[in-house]
């Protein structure tokens, strides 16, 4: 009985401090690149990391505010209603704000603008492929974001810029599940 009423106790104790822990989980935020002293040399991530796709990201009725991600309910109006296939979320979106830093004149700053291209492993452009077999790809489309000024340099006449991408990203066709891979490139021109 005594040991039956540790076990309980200790149960409870590890079971609290397991929701206490502080847990550690893979950063979404690309790591601060560090602002170039170079004038037009681009300072961007040599490896970006995409977050993973998370169940509610896919599943029209989950939220990531939905405890255990358990799906809300909806009511049907016929038979046919509960025959039909769930609807799913066939594009994950990612947006990377702050992918670029890049020092230019402070009368470029109007004239700047970014192009984007990403390249599978297999060579297919717009597109990711899967790590382990690179035949199978997921399009990608991306989407410029404005070009922002981090800070001014009256001294030396300069600005630090940044940019980045959104990411829309098309699991209709992936035919594998697992990590997807590819090459971004990054291009700063003037007008």
């Amino acid at each position: 009985m005594l040991w039956k009423l540790i076990n309980n106790y200790l149960g409870a104790g590890v079971a609290f401090l397991a929701f206490i822990y502080p847990q550690t989980t893979r950063a979404d935020i690309l790591p601060m690149n560090p602002e170039p002293v170079e004038i037009n040399r681009l300072s961007t991530p040599q490896k970006l990391t995409i977050p993973p796709i998370k169940q509610s990201e896919i599943t029209i009725g989950l939220s990531d505010n939905d405890s255990n991600n358990v799906a809300r309910t909806e009511s049907v109006s016929s038979r046919n209603d509960l025959l039909r296939p769930p609807v799913l979320n066939n594009t994950i979106t990612r947006e990377f704000p702050n992918l670029w830093l890049m020092r230019v004149p402070l009368e470029d700053v109007p004239l700047l603008y970014a192009t984007y291209e990403i390249k599978a492993e297999n060579g297919r452009a717009e597109a990711v492929s899967n790590e382990q077999n690179a035949n199978f790809t997921a399009p990608v489309v991306l989407e410029p974001l404005p070009i922002t000024v981090i800070s001014q340099d009256p001294n030396t006449n300069t600005a630090v810029v940044q940019g980045g991408v959104l990411l829309k990203i098309n699991l209709s066709v992936a035919q594998a599940a697992g990590e997807y891979t590819g090459d971004l490139t990054v291009t700063v021109d003037r007008r």
